[in-house]
């Protein structure tokens, strides 16, 4: 591949696979609620191929995003990727790196350990974390990402998914 290949490839990469989160908590993403105090998030991306091009990673991130005075304040609550490094997978799940063709869909379940929204909340002036799930300042973001191979800016899905009380 020459020089002026690799820059076209490098430029269009934008639009090599596209990603939407379907599942939440084994709920529809757009409907999605998720207890304050529960430490596990699970869930459901999509990817589709829009062109050849090969996964090397799933990330996923849940954002707590509190608004305030001077804007709204994002607070990373945890993030996982798979592969995971030093942990070995069976043979029924998705091996990466993975060399899609296009049209080619990829359902590939994740969980988020570890995650202490109550933690965060407490750090931003919340004593009482069930009161922050009817409170319309504090939003939890779910993103998932897909690290593609050769493309500038991975493809990703955000969903807000609604807090209620533990």
């Amino acid at each position: 591949m020459g020089f002026f290949d690799k820059a076209k490839q490098f430029m269009g990469g934008k639009n090599m696979a596209s990603v939407a989160i379907t599942v939440i908590e084994r709920q529809p993403a757009e409907t999605a609620r998720f207890p304050i105090g529960d430490s596990v998030l699970k869930g459901t991306m999509v990817i589709t191929a829009q062109q050849k091009c090969t996964l090397l990673a799933t990330k996923y991130e849940v954002w707590l995003i509190i608004e305030g005075e001077a804007g709204d304040s994002p607070h990373l609550v945890r993030s996982e990727q798979d592969p995971a490094p030093n942990t070995s997978y069976s043979d029924t799940c998705l091996k990466m790196p993975c060399d899609l063709v296009p049209g080619q869909v990829i359902t590939q379940p994740w969980m988020v350990s570890d995650v202490d929204i109550p933690a965060i909340l407490a750090k931003n002036g919340f004593s009482r974390a069930n009161e922050a799930a009817s409170d319309p300042r504090v939003r939890l973001v779910v993103k998932c990402i897909a690290d593609v191979k050769g493309s500038p800016f991975d493809p990703s899905a955000e969903v807000t998914v609604g807090l209620s009380p533990s």
